[in-house]
C-alpha cells in the first residue's frame, strides 16, 4: 500500500470520526433540551432522535441505556460550561483569588438559559441517584469536579493572605450547598428572589466564611441568551391506542 493510499484512508477515518462526534454532540444537546423541558420520564429516545435529526438506531449505538444518556448529557453540558468559564477567566486575566471566587459563584448560579437547562438536568440526576449505584457514582464525580476548583481558589487565597482562618474543603462544600439551594429557588419560583439577590447573598456568606473584608469583584451579569425551547411548555400528552371493542 503506497503512502497516498494510506493518507487517504487516514483522512477518511478522521472525517468519519468527526461526523460521529458531531452526531453524538447533537444527540446530547437534544437530550439536554428535552429532558430539561419535559423531565426524564417524559422523554423517549425516539423524541431525542427526532429533535437531533438522526435515526433511533444511532441514538442506541451511542447510548446503551436511558440512564447513560442522562448522565452523559449532564457531563456534556458541564464540560461546555467549564470551558466557557476558563475562556472568560483567561481572556480577562482574572487570576486574583477574589476575582476567581466571584467567577465561581457565577458559575454556580443560572446566569444564562443554558445554565437553566443544566440545572434541570442536575435535578433529574439527583432524584434518580438514590436508586442507582451508577447514577449515584456519576453524581459524586460531577460534585467533585465542582468542589475542586472552589477549594483550590480558597487555598490560593489563604496562601496569598487574601483569605484567612478557614478550611478550603469545608468552605467549598458549604459554598456548593448554598449555590444549589439558591439555584433551586431561582428556577422553581416565579418572582421573589432575583439573580442579583442570589449573587449578593452568596457573596456575603462566602466572604464571611473565607475572612475576606472587601466586596467580591463580580463582572456585569451577562445577557441570558436566546431561549431555544419553552421551559414552561406543557408536557406532551401521549395518545393511547384505542382499545379493541368487546362487543360481539
Amino acid at each position: 500500500m503506497d503512502d497516498e493510499t494510506v493518507g487517504a484512508g487516514a483522512a477518511a477515518g478522521e472525517e468519519t470520526g468527526t461526523r460521529t462526534r458531531g452526531a453524538r454532540d447533537g444527540i446530547l444537546q437534544a437530550a439536554v433540551e428535552l429532558i430539561a423541558r419535559d423531565g426524564f420520564d417524559g422523554v423517549r429516545l425516539a423524541d431525542i432522535a427526532r429533535r437531533a435529526g438522526v435515526s433511533n438506531a444511532l441514538v442506541h449505538y451511542h447510548f446503551d441505556s436511558r440512564e447513560r444518556l442522562l448522565t452523559d448529557a449532564l457531563a456534556y453540558s458541564l464540560t461546555r460550561e467549564e470551558a466557557r468559564l476558563q475562556r472568560r477567566s483567561r481572556h480577562s486575566h482574572r487570576d486574583r483569588p477574589a476575582e476567581r471566587l466571584a467567577d465561581l459563584i457565577d458559575f454556580g448560579l443560572p446566569l444564562t438559559h443554558d445554565d437553566v437547562l443544566e440545572c434541570r438536568l442536575w435535578a433529574e440526576l439527583k432524584i434518580r441517584s438514590a436508586g442507582s449505584a451508577e447514577m449515584s457514582g456519576r453524581l459524586a464525580e460531577f460534585r467533585k469536579r465542582l468542589l475542586e476548583p472552589l477549594a483550590a481558589v480558597i487555598d490560593a487565597g489563604l496562601r496569598g493572605g487574601d483569605f484567612s482562618d478557614c478550611d478550603p474543603a469545608e468552605v467549598a462544600t458549604i459554598a456548593m450547598a448554598l449555590l444549589e439551594g439558591l439555584t433551586h429557588r431561582l428556577i422553581t419560583e416565579t418572582g421573589g428572589l432575583t439573580l442579583a439577590d442570589a449573587r449578593r447573598l452568596a457573596a456575603r456568606q462566602l466572604t464571611l466564611a473565607v475572612g475576606y473584608s472587601g466586596d467580591l469583584p463580580f463582572r456585569p451579569l451577562p445577557d441570558p441568551g436566546p431561549r431555544r425551547i419553552d421551559l414552561q411548555a406543557p408536557h406532551p400528552r401521549r395518545r393511547r391506542a384505542p382499545r379493541p371493542s368487546t362487543r360481539p
